[in-house]
Order: C-alpha cells, then sequence, then structure tokens
C-alpha cells in the first residue's frame, strides 16, 4: 500500500511539473523557463523538482512529447532511405516525424526558439539531429578509409537540426510533407555519401 501511495506522489508530481513547462512554454516562452518558474507554477518546492530532474533539460528530454518524437525519429536506417523506391516522396520516418512536430507545435516552436539557452539547443541538435546518424559509426566501424568520421556525422546533424529549426522559425511555412520531402532529397545527395551506396 505503501509503495502504490508513493508511485502516485511520483506521478503526481511528475504531471504537474510537465503541465507547468507547458504552461510557461505555450504563455511566457522559452526564455521564461526556470527551475524556480516551473516550481512556481507548478506549486512545488526545488526539492521535489531535484528528486526526479538533474536540470530543466532533463526535464524536457523526459516529456511525452520529446519520448514520442524520438520513438518515430529512430535513427534512420540511411541504405534504406536511400534505396527508398519513390524518389519523388518522402522517407515515411521523416514525413511522421515533422507530422508529429506539426502537431504538437506550440511545444516544439518553443523548444527551437532563437532564444533557446545554448545548452538546450546542444541537447536537441543531439537528440533530433546527430542521434538520427549514429547509426553510420557502427556501420563504418570496420573501415578506416570511410568518410562517416565524427566530422561527417556532426554535419549531417546540424543540417538536420538547423531545417527543423528554420522551419519553426518561418512558422512552418511549408507543410510538413513538403519539408520532409525536401529533406530526404537532400539526404540522398549528400557528396559523402556517394561511396557507401
Amino acid at each position: 500500500m505503501i509503495a502504490n501511495s508513493t508511485d502516485l506522489r511520483v506521478t503526481r508530481s511528475r504531471m504537474l511539473m510537465e503541465d507547468a513547462l507547458l504552461y510557461i512554454l505555450e504563455n511566457k516562452g522559452i526564455k521564461a523557463l526556470t527551475v524556480k518558474s516551473l516550481c512556481e507554477t507548478a506549486g512545488i518546492n526545488r526539492g521535489t523538482f531535484y528528486l526526479h530532474y538533474k536540470d530543466i533539460f532533463h526535464l524536457i528530454e523526459e516529456t511525452a512529447f520529446i519520448q514520442e518524437l524520438l520513438s518515430v525519429f529512430e535513427p534512420l536506417n540511411l541504405q534504406e532511405l536511400r534505396h527508398f523506391p519513390d524518389h519523388e516522396e518522402a522517407y515515411p520516418p521523416i514525413t511522421k516525424a515533422f507530422q508529429y512536430m506539426h502537431k504538437h507545435a506550440s511545444f516544439f516552436k518553443a523548444l527551437f526558439h532563437s532564444a533557446a539557452p545554448a545548452e538546450l539547443k546542444e541537447r536537441l541538435q543531439y537528440l533530433v539531429g546527430t542521434r538520427l546518424y549514429e547509426n553510420l559509426k557502427r556501420d563504418q566501424a570496420d573501415n578506416s578509409e570511410s568518410l562517416f568520421t565524427d566530422y561527417a556525422i556532426a554535419y549531417l546533424g546540424n543540417a538536420q537540426f538547423g531545417m527543423i529549426q528554420h522551419w519553426f522559425t518561418t512558422d512552418r511555412s511549408i507543410p510538413p510533407e513538403d519539408i520532409a520531402r525536401m529533406l530526404t532529397r537532400y539526404i540522398r545527395n549528400i557528396p559523402c555519401l556517394d561511396n557507401n551506396g
């Protein structure tokens, strides 16, 4: 019985913090998001916050929005993408990811805002950019001549993150299916992939 009540308290505390996070992002913007403002909005103390999360960025990474996006944005199977038969359409997982971000635009737009803290940008860049290409390092591990070095992965990750950020900065001026098609085309035509087809 005690364990159940503890679990309920943990769940309730996390829900309060996630709700407060969403409220601040949607109503005040990323610049207003601090542990202090979040605790005040959630009606909890800082000790409770730090029982659950290392910092505000850890909370963001653990939200249902980010976790669901990551389940869609799995590390890309680059060979599958490059050999996807329909060269006029986007690779389906990329389309699904952009549709998800479009559906929850108020949350993601706040995160990708140009005023976001540098540390948040770095973490997001890893999660939705660099992370997608980690399998390239694994696939090329035995090839010392491979172009898929950390630099190539950083290039691909930065490019993808930049496209997502620009899409939100321009208020999603093109549909998610179009930006997904564009990104698919860019990835297919990156010169450093020519020796890995």
